[in-house]
């Protein structure tokens, strides 16, 4: 089949009907295989290429590249919300490698401190496990988000500058959009009396939650192993 723009048309959609969409009777089948390599169906590629556009495709179009794209958030803020003694705490969900059924720790004698609980053994490895109750005042007593809900404790496998840690926590929320949440700056005595690892505040089931500031968690974690 000897097809070429200037002097010849192919079938309308020959491929559709013989070829290999068709019933397959095309005699060029058995030297082209497949109709795409025939030079029908590239014939018909080129005048669909070559047709003209429709009376509005300029418009259309042009009014498709000028219009401003709606801006797509890359990086959604995930919140993870949980509760520790009388404080209600956030961090980063990216932070959070899993959130496991409270398990037994085991003491480091000389070691462990009001901080540094010991070693608890999660997914059959020991990691280090501390408490936040003592970086944080969380001395007053909080009730549930959902009062007449069952509450479960929960331990935490956080990763925070490239270590993995475990903490307790007396109940997990679960996550939350941080974009959300109207985020407060942290009161001059505040930020004082939480040694800079509260970042910012927002309010949550009627309570106030405190975002930690997942670097300096780190720090006084690595303090509390001195």
């Amino acid at each position: 089949m000897d097809l070429t723009l200037t002097n010849e048309t192919p079938p309308e959609e020959c491929w559709k009907v013989v070829g290999i969409w068709g019933d397959r009777l095309c005699p060029e089948l058995a030297e082209f295989v497949h109709c795409r390599n025939c030079p029908a169906y590239g014939v018909a590629g080129r005048q669909l290429l070559d047709r003209p556009p429709p009376p509005d495709y300029l418009n259309e179009m042009t009014e498709r590249v000028g219009k401003v794209p709606d801006v797509v958030d890359q990086n959604p803020l995930k919140l993870l919300v949980f509760r520790v003694g009388g404080a209600w705490l956030a961090l980063p969900s990216r932070v959070i490698e899993k959130t496991l059924a409270p398990a037994p720790v085991i003491p480091i004698p000389g070691r462990s401190n009001r901080h540094f609980l010991g070693l608890v053994n999660t997914l059959g490895e020991l990691r280090l496990c501390l408490t936040l109750e003592h970086f944080i005042d969380s001395e007053s007593e909080s009730e549930p988000l959902a009062p007449l809900a069952r509450v479960f404790p929960r331990m935490l496998i956080v990763k925070l500058e490239g270590d993995r840690w475990v903490f307790r926590a007396d109940e997990v929320i679960g996550t939350l959009d941080g974009h959300s949440q109207q985020l407060e700056s942290v009161p001059a005595n505040l930020k004082r009396s939480q040694r800079g690892l509260v970042s910012s505040l927002f309010i949550y089931g009627g309570h106030r939650v405190a975002l930690l500031n997942e670097k300096r968690l780190a720090s006084l974690m690595m303090e509390a192993l001195a």
